[in-house]
Formats: structure tokens, C-alpha cells, sequence
């Protein structure tokens, strides 16, 4: 029996039914290579997430002896981190510490040897700042509120590590601001300072911009003790941090010191960093983001999750 085989009535001769055989073969091994592309992408995206939430940053905290970098920490970080007393001006070695978490990531913090003892040991310090700058992801330099002279830190900072600072950030904490003059009008009971010492505290918050020539938003004055602007000091931090290392910075941070912006920016720094490796691409994989957003939602609330969608929303625009 033969089959006539025909397309709108015209018969289908042996040269119709190759091309038509080529087309399909093209069409499936494009099919084919879509899946393939997406499936790179996805895996792409995967390893990075997983990458960046598994990050272990390494902070170097600096600064003049007595500043209270133990203490600051251990505020910042929730955990003890090292032995804080009254008396000990610091510890002379370099010490690392590594705080672990249940995600596999945690975070190296390095109590770096503060200057201004004596010019032999500053020249010694200043050596090892500039060894040890290029392996850190950030530098949290500590000084004190009250504390009138500090050449030997700007010194330092403009030697030492500024040079590096585009690669490893810097943020500047001006400690112990409950102890800023009039000390008396430090309000107990909101855990934070009077009038005049607010104004003292911006004025010392400013100088040490113009010394240091800081940008103002990586200077925030903070009370370890009683647990003032903490928060302000995450969200610096955060700010100042590439996009692929502020969610462990967040990660790490005692929870009642990260605020809802901070984690969104940490989240969304993470798209950043995604859109900036694949380009446009990202935008193609519509999965992910639906399940970017919606896993956002499950560990911070909806809050991050709506800002989110709000800068893929700008991004798509």
C-alpha cells in the first residue's frame, strides 16, 4: 500500500522530507542546548549562592591601646571573643579568633596590636599592618571618644592601610561614647547620651573625618557597654562591604544589631553581585529569582522580601 503523503495537497517527494528532517533535528538540538545553557546558569547561581553564604570574612580590628576592641566585639558579635578587663591596655600578638555558626561559614576576627606605645614598636606595627591589610576583607578601627591624640593612628591608617582600601574597606568606630564629656548627662534609662554630649559626639565624629579624610558615613560613634548605635555600625559596615561579602557579615552579626535594611541590602548585594558576573542572563532565570525572593522571605519576613522584588522590579525597568 502506498502512502500518499502530502503538506496543503502538494505530495511530499523524498528532497521535502529531509529538509523537513533537517529542520526538526536543528530544532531539537536547539531545545537541547537551551536546556543545557539554563542548567549552566542554574548550577552557576547555586555554587555562587552557596559560596556566599558560606563565606568566611576575616575583619582586622585596629587601633590606639585602651580603645576597648574586645570589648566592641563582643557587643557586635554577640560572643565573647576575647578577655575584656578594666586594666589591660591589650594584647601585644597578633591573635585570631574564629566564630563559627551553623551554616558552615563563620568569621575570623584579628586583634591587631594597637600603635602609639613607642616609635620602635609603632615601626614594627606599621610593618605588620602592611602585611596583614591585603589578606583582610575589612579593617574596624577603634577610637576612643574621649581621646584627644591620635597622630600615630592617622599616621599609620594613611600609611599602612589606606593604600589597600579599595580592596579591603574601612570603618571607623569612635568607642566608649557614653564616657564623652559632660559624662553626668548620660541618659540611663534610653541608653543614650544627653544633649550636649551628642553634640560633642559629632564634633569628634567630624574631626576625625577631616584627620583620617573619611568618608562621613564610615564613621559611627557606639557605647559597647551599653549597647549604643550598634546597629548604626552593622549598617556601616554592611554598606562599606562588597556585594558577595555583606550576607556573612550579616550572618555573624548578633541579631538585635542587624537592621531590616541591612539585610535587604545584604540580600539584594547578592543579585548585584549575580547580575554583574552573568550580565542580563540573570534576569532569564525567572526560577531562581521566585525562589530567591521567597527563601528571603522564610528567613528575614516579608519586609526583605518585598524590597527584593522591588529593586528586580527598578532592575527590569
Amino acid at each position: 500500500m502506498r502512502i500518499n503523503s502530502t503538506i496543503k495537497g502538494t505530495p511530499m517527494t523524498d528532497e521535502n522530507r529531509s529538509a523537513d528532517t533537517e529542520g526538526d533535528s536543528q530544532a531539537l538540538s536547539t531545545e537541547k542546548q537551551d536546556e543545557r545553557d539554563q542548567q549552566e546558569i542554574r548550577d552557576f547561581i547555586q555554587r555562587e549562592i552557596k559560596r556566599i553564604r558560606s563565606y568566611t570574612p576575616k575583619v582586622g580590628v585596629f587601633g590606639v591601646t585602651g580603645t576597648g576592641k574586645s570589648s566592641l566585639c563582643n557587643a557586635l558579635f554577640g560572643r565573647e571573643i576575647a578577655p575584656v578587663s578594666d586594666v589591660a591596655a591589650g594584647t601585644r600578638d597578633l591573635q585570631e579568633v574564629l566564630l563559627t555558626d551553623d551554616e558552615g561559614g563563620g568569621l575570623i576576627l584579628v586583634d591587631v596590636p594597637g600603635v602609639g606605645e613607642n616609635r620602635e614598636r609603632d615601626e614594627e606595627y606599621l610593618e605588620l599592618y602592611r602585611r596583614l591589610v591585603p589578606e583582610l576583607d575589612l579593617v574596624l578601627w577603634a577610637i576612643k571618644a574621649d581621646d584627644r591624640a591620635y597622630a600615630s593612628a592617622v599616621q599609620a591608617y594613611q600609611t599602612a592601610v589606606k593604600p589597600h582600601e579599595a580592596a579591603c574597606p574601612v570603618v571607623f568606630a569612635v568607642t566608649q561614647a557614653d564616657k564623652i564629656e559632660p559624662c553626668r548627662e548620660w541618659d540611663e534609662r534610653r541608653r543614650q547620651p544627653g544633649g550636649r554630649q551628642k553634640a560633642n559626639l559629632e564634633e569628634k565624629r567630624q574631626h576625625i573625618v577631616r584627620e583620617f579624610g573619611l568618608q562621613g558615613n564610615h564613621v559611627v560613634a557606639v557605647s559597647a557597654e551599653e549597647g549604643y548605635n550598634m546597629d548604626l555600625l552593622i549598617s556601616a559596615i554592611v554598606s562599606a562591604l562588597p556585594n558577595d561579602k555583606k550576607a556573612s557579615l550579616v550572618r555573624e552579626a548578633k541579631e538585635e544589631n542587624v537592621t531590616i535594611e541591612a539585610i535587604a541590602e545584604s540580600e539584594i548585594g547578592i543579585l548585584d553581585y549575580l547580575s554583574q558576573q552573568m550580565n542580563k542572563v540573570l534576569f532569564h532565570a525567572k526560577e531562581f529569582l521566585i525562589e530567591f525572593a521567597t527563601e528571603a522571605a522564610k528567613r528575614y519576613g516579608s519586609h526583605v522580601s518585598k524590597l527584593i522584588i522591588a529593586w528586580l522590579a527598578k532592575k527590569r525597568g
